[in-house]
């Protein structure tokens, strides 16, 4: 481990030669009967839930309940297409009207909210990485998360994908060297 200038732990850099291994997978939905699940902070859309979800289920295959005890850094990588168009449509709707927008509304606009909350809640202490549309193959996806490896920024990558529908559908993969 090194540290940059401000301190900041750093892995150092390293060349991968294999393709990234998968520790762990879930998918939004699983099951016809699944519900997302509110989580405090979050509301209207349900792009967060539907990240959060999904991403807890495949660390809970890895690492059982949080936190995640002795996890290796570990970045996250949040890929969406679509965006929250549940927030949105409520940002649009509140100023159409002339309501008053709802203050948690532009919290949660922005999508690193959603992966801080998953890092705080699994303990989780690598980067937070959010891309838009343009990274549509698995392929672009796991070279952004080989990128955050080799670079040195973590050890292993939560890469989630999310999409508002209907239906809303998500993946997550943790991926390590």
């Amino acid at each position: 481990m090194i540290t940059t200038s401000d301190d900041t732990p750093r892995l150092a850099t390293r060349e991968l030669t294999g393709p990234l291994r998968v520790l762990a997978s879930a998918a939004w939905p699983e099951r016809p009967d699944d519900q997302l699940p509110s989580i405090a902070g979050f509301v209207e859309s349900s792009f967060n839930p539907l990240v959060a979800e999904t991403a807890e289920r495949c660390l809970r295959r890895h690492y059982g309940p949080p936190p995640a005890l002795g996890a290796p850094r570990t970045a996250l990588l949040l890929a969406s297409p679509t965006g929250d168009t549940g927030t949105a449509d409520a940002l649009d709707r509140a100023t159409t009207t002339g309501r008053r927008v709802a203050p948690l509304l532009f919290f949660q606009s922005n999508p690193n909210a959603v992966l801080g909350h998953l890092s705080a809640r699994w303990q989780l202490d690598g980067p937070v990485v959010a891309l838009g549309p343009g990274f549509d193959t698995e392929s672009e996806l796991h070279d952004r998360a080989r990128l955050l490896i080799e670079d040195g920024d973590a050890e292993q990558v939560l890469l989630i994908t999310a999409a508002q529908g209907p239906p809303d559908r998500a993946t997550a993969v943790l991926l390590a060297p």
